[in-house]
């Protein structure tokens, strides 16, 4: 499979609802490296800037866009991400590529449209985007970022339109790799390593069990995946697992929403002598979780339980309960950028009901004198500040704690918790607040 249809192709299937990096996955065996490269570098380009891409395209459209056949809507995007924004491939190949491809799916009369439209991209799609570049609406700086409207409008009343505009800047970022060490990791000679297979790293300054990479390495495929030295993370997502580490002071701890396992198997590394039992709905994600644990050689000190949170029972009362909650993962669009185009205020107000109902949760079974870590992939204020005022102010026995971090990625909730700042490509938007529940003498 060529570059060009494979971006096509995956396209079609993130429209239907799956993820771009799985669909790009399963096709790229039968690719070669350069076309891996070009399909992947046109699929990202889209979905960074989706809507950009189709309103410049439209510009040069004289028939409704949403009344083409989707080959033809995905051809005319591709195309004009692909002239405007690769800055080493010919406009006429890519062109004459996508063309060929309408007309193959049949759409022969729609190929002609695609092949006109892209020519006038390709003579003013610059001058147009440049317009919407120094427009200073609102409405065009999320536009030219790639961020859905509506929720660049939700980070404008929360933020302020100076921060949200800053916000949407930083989702341009190109977002690198990092990968999570054991502690006990010569990082030296892990560098060294990885060098040999042409992935270059150094280590991060804020993780101090965290390698910085410039790539996107295919995780079985780093030295030392395997064996569980090195596991493909976020350092948002460390710092985030790292906040458990430095909030426990003793007892068990119950993961609530374990999901793959990635923080569940950081903290049993890091606190090893301690008792985890962790909690995943979804079957598939649980056997995964299970798999990690085994992969990390940590499975002795880590239960995991299949099942819905809202009612199962841990085993023992844990003294720390960390809930990662189900979220919108709006911080992490600049690495699945196809998550943002599919998510809608309906599916946000089912989300933040779920939060409320788990955080509720959380507050009954864990001990009194405990402690609660409410986190989120997510830049919503109604997924973080909105389900801790609610929380709060139902139950007069918890009190937010502060948290033992600092640092200018860091910024403080209004007024509850607080967020790490997208602002390096190795850096999610996540949100966490600590909640202590008083015992009946305090």
């Amino acid at each position: 499979m060529r570059g060009i249809e494979a971006a096509l192709h995956v396209l079609t299937d993130v429209s239907k609802g799956r993820f771009a990096s799985e669909s790009l996955r399963r096709v790229s065996n039968h690719m070669t490296e350069g076309d891996r490269i070009l399909a992947s570098t046109l699929i990202y380009a889209v979905l960074r800037r989706q809507t950009l891409w189709r309103k410049i395209s439209e510009t040069f459209l004289r028939h409704p866009f949403d009344s083409l056949s989707w080959p033809t809507r995905h051809a005319l995007v591709v195309g004009t991400a692909g002239i405007l924004e690769l800055k080493h491939f010919s406009p006429q190949v890519l062109v004459s590529a996508l063309v060929d491809e309408v007309k193959r799916k049949g759409q022969q009369n729609e190929s002609r449209i695609v092949n006109a439209v892209l020519h006038r991209v390709e003579e003013r799609g610059h001058i147009v985007m440049e317009e919407i570049h120094r427009s200073t609406s609102f409405q065009d700086k999320a536009l030219f970022g790639g961020i859905p409207l509506w929720v660049a409008y939700q980070w404008k009343d929360a933020f302020g339109q100076g921060e949200a505009s800053k916000l949407i800047n930083l989702f341009r970022v190109r977002p690198y790799a990092s990968l999570r060490v054991l502690p006990q990791t010569n990082i030296p000679d892990l560098l060294e390593n990885l060098k040999k297979n042409r992935i270059y790293g150094w280590p991060s300054p804020l993780v101090d069990y965290s390698v910085r990479t410039a790539s996107f390495a295919f995780p079985p495929e780093i030295p030392g995946f395997n064996e569980g030295t090195v596991t493909v993370q976020s350092e948002s997502s460390m710092l985030v697992a790292e906040m458990v580490r430095r909030l426990w002071k003793e007892g068990s701890i119950l993961d609530m929403c374990a999901g793959r396992g990635i923080k569940t198997g950081q903290i049993a590394t890091l606190l090893p002598s301690t008792l985890i039992e962790a909690w995943e709905l979804s079957k598939g994600r649980s056997i995964a979780s299970k798999k990690e644990m085994q992969r990390l050689s940590c499975a002795r000190n880590v239960t995991i339980h299949q099942g819905d949170s809202l009612k199962m029972t841990p085993r023992s009362t844990p003294n720390l309960v960390f809930l990662d909650a189900p979220c919108s993962g709006s911080g992490t669009w600049s690495r699945h950028p196809e998550s943002k185009w599919i998510f809608t205020k309906e599916k946000l107000e089912e989300l933040v009901l779920l939060q409320e109902k788990l955080l509720k949760k959380a507050v009954e079974i864990v001990a009194q004198g405990g402690i609660i870590l409410y986190s989120t992939c997510s830049l919503l204020r109604q997924e973080n500040e909105q389900v801790i005022a609610e929380i709060l102010a139902e139950d007069k026995s918890l009190v937010e704690m502060s948290l033992p971090i600092s640092g200018r990625y860091l910024r403080k909730g209004r007024p509850w918790g607080t967020y790490i700042w997208p602002q390096l490509p190795w850096l999610d938007g996540f949100y966490m607040a600590a909640i202590l529940k008083r015992t009946q003498e305090g």
